[in-house]
């Protein structure tokens, strides 16, 4: 089974939006956005608990009853043949004469709620069906529709309680119908053994005690011909119901608690995984799951977020998160993203990872994922990039991360795959690169125009130019350092002359004449020579020659005003585009 699309028509801050989905689903924007009111949509469409207390008038857009709230699940059934959870949800279908083989392979779950004046509560009504125009009511028994005996939603609550779960779940996890001949035999001791120790406890003189002195107080009150004794609760209500999880750690004797909030949660997770597997066996399991970073270390929110991607637990989800980290292991994941323009947004992007990158995921994703929570994102190539904008930025712009901006450095292969979907996401993407130039490997005279080709690209136009660039092969590296420089310059002219410079800002993609230690040389090549301690004309060869460790070296000498005449100048214009 494929979920393709939910769409919600007037549910608390949703008027009408229809969204793309996946089978895992990551939900994301800023506080108050409509996150929970999502996952609440989806609960109340296929979760009878939740279903059965109808809706409220707060639950219509803007308390708008007039109008019909109305929640729709679109799923593809065309894996049927590989799938078992499809030939579930199919076999339960045509036992329903609600589908046949000669229908398509869309199918409809739809929740429709029209508010009765009278009773002050909206009533679902369940439908479903092939012909989004044509659904058939479900027939209901009771507060349950047949599409609650083959789906089942699992909501995981950030607040969580352990013990509470493991209550609430003891005849899940210790199914006494199981009980072999052995484990009976076994029983029967423990039995044995708990009236003995029962025994001992009784005999205890502070028991005696407070036994004696209880009962007479007791019939002070009500003078009955009874005794009153304390007994060890596993004598009562069996062996299971005294059991608490503890942590023991390997080649140690002692038993430790499960205390600590991050622990907890863990244990809670790995219960949670434990009881779905034996409880909903014959169903289809789809998770909720809200902020699971609460209260887990950054280490552990990583951990999960392998488990989450990685094993077939999570198969269907949808996951709130304001977390990073909890998507370092992501991919073929629907990117949802809830914000707030006039009404409430959605935006949806398909995020996979290419092939090519599968062993650098983790590292591809902690740039990207760092980036979704905000509203604009300058992409650049490297780190001394990332060291100038943010000094110039820290003294121009302090509040620009605060204001929804942020800075990513994502190397010149991923520019595209990062833009894509930041614009899928209807984030502002601003990017700067320089105007590269790389050698053909089967003719070294030969150079790919790799800076025009990146932006080309960038904007789903052709872009494999090559230029021929003779010179002499006994060439000193200086001189063909400086023959290579020219054409950079030549080059973005002749391309600047035929407006596809202009065409590339239009789109906020910024190309350097040559390079960033160029474009800095122009605008103050004296404070460059004063803080470098270099002549003027060695600067930018200084700075090339270690990127990162000279870049440092120069941001820490610049001034405020060399700032500003960096942020106000048009080759750094990107800057000013996260205002």
């Amino acid at each position: 089974m494929k979920l393709r699309e939910l769409h919600i028509i007037n549910f608390r801050n949703f008027e009408n939006i229809s969204i793309e989905l996946n089978n895992k689903n990551v939900v994301f924007g800023m506080n108050d956005a409509g996150k929970t009111n999502f996952l609440w949509a989806l609960r109340f469409l296929l979760d009878k608990k939740i279903r059965r207390d109808g809706f409220t008038m707060t639950d219509y857009h803007k308390h708008n009853t007039d109008d019909k709230i109305v929640i729709t699940l679109k799923v593809d059934l065309s894996d049927y043949e590989e799938s078992e959870d499809t030939k579930k949800l199919v076999s339960k279908l045509n036992n329903s004469d609600v589908r046949n083989s000669q229908d398509g392979d869309d199918f409809y779950i739809q929740l429709e709620a029209e508010y009765n004046d009278r009773e002050l509560v909206g009533e679902p009504i369940m439908k479903w069906g092939s012909n989004i125009n044509d659904l058939q009511i479900m027939n209901s028994r009771g507060m349950s529709y047949p599409i609650d005996d083959v789906i089942e939603i699992v909501y995981i609550d950030p607040l969580m309680d352990l013990e509470r779960l493991f209550d609430k779940n003891r005849k899940y996890i210790f199914d006494e119908y199981k009980n072999t001949d052995e484990d009976i035999e076994l029983m029967n001791g423990i039995e044995e053994l708990t009236n003995e120790m029962n025994m001992k406890i009784g005999n205890m003189s502070p028991i005696k005690e407070f036994q004696n002195e209880i009962t007479n107080e007791y019939k002070n009150l009500n003078n009955e011909n009874i005794e009153i004794e304390l007994k060890s609760e596993m004598a009562i209500n069996g062996i299971y119901s005294d059991l608490k999880p503890y942590i023991k750690k390997r080649n140690d004797g002692r038993h430790y608690p499960t205390s600590g909030d991050g622990r907890r949660k863990l244990l809670s997770y790995s219960l949670i995984n434990y009881i779905n597997k034996r409880k909903y066996e014959d169903k289809i399991v789809i998770y909720l799951l809200e902020e699971p970073e609460n209260n887990l270390h950054r280490s552990m929110q990583i951990s999960l977020s392998k488990q989450i991607f990685e094993d077939n637990i999570y198969e269907y989800l949808f996951m709130s998160t304001h977390s990073s980290q909890v998507l370092y292991e992501m991919d073929r994941a629907m990117l949802i993203r809830i914000y707030t323009q006039e009404n409430i947004e959605c935006k949806s992007y398909m995020y996979q990872i290419d092939e090519r990158y599968k062993t650098t995921k983790r590292k591809l994703n902690r740039e990207f994922s760092d980036a979704l929570f905000y509203n604009k994102v300058l992409l650049i190539e490297g780190p001394s990039e990332k060291v100038l904008f943010e000094k110039v930025l820290d003294e121009i712009n302090p509040h620009y991360e605060y204001n929804g901006g942020c800075i990513v450095q994502v190397l010149g292969t991923h520019f595209k795959s990062y833009r894509d979907a930041f614009n899928g996401l209807d984030i502002k993407v601003i990017i700067k690169t320089d105007n590269d130039l790389k050698s053909k490997k089967n003719d070294k005279h030969k150079f790919e125009l790799l800076g025009i080709n990146r932006c080309l690209k960038l904007i789903n136009k052709e872009g494999d130019n090559v230029i021929d660039i003779p010179f002499d092969d006994n060439i000193s590296k200086g001189n063909k350092e400086a023959l290579l420089r020219s054409k950079k310059q030549m080059i973005f002219n002749d391309w600047k002359s035929n407006g596809c410079i202009d065409e590339f800002k239009k789109e906020k993609i910024y190309l350097s004449e040559i390079d960033l230690e160029n474009d800095l040389h122009t605008i103050i090549p004296d404070s460059m020579a004063n803080i470098l301690d270099k002549n003027k004309d060695k600067v930018v060869k200084y700075l090339q020659d270690r990127k990162l460790l000279h870049m440092v070296e120069l941001v820490e000498g610049l001034s405020k005003e060399d700032c500003e005449n960096i942020y106000n100048h048009e080759k750094f214009r990107c800057l000013r585009e996260l205002e």
